[in-house]
């Protein structure tokens, strides 16, 4: 009985020490972490676009925009980054330079184009 409990309270230790809140540095000073959210449309007719791959280069986020053409990035570091939309039928979309920062949530638009 004696060493149930001690395996629940390592459990529980090590349930608690992996909970989901702000990340670390090294230093143990906290580092913020923001959400970047967007919507693809076609830059001719300005719907939106469902099914997008959109990748967070230089990181190993990548999602697909929803049924109203919306994607996020959650937890993303402060920092400045380059945005990739592909799909078939459309022109690759790259927007560099997005940046995090401000201790604020960034949102963008990417537009892309039809293949000719």
């Amino acid at each position: 009985m004696k060493i149930n409990l001690i395996v629940i309270a390592i459990l529980a230790v090590i349930g608690f020490s992996s909970f989901k809140g702000e990340k670390t540095k090294g230093n143990n000073t906290s580092a913020t972490l923001f959400n970047l959210s967007g919507t693809v449309i076609d830059n001719q007719t300005g719907e939106t676009l469902v099914g997008v791959e959109v990748v967070l280069e230089g990181t190993d986020q990548k999602t697909y925009s929803d049924f109203d053409g919306n994607f996020v990035f959650e937890n993303v570091s402060e920092g400045k980054y380059e945005v990739t939309a592909k799909i078939v039928s459309y022109k690759d979309s790259k927007k560099e330079d997005v940046k995090i920062c401000n201790e604020k949530d960034e949102s963008l638009t990417i537009q892309m184009e039809q293949v000719d």
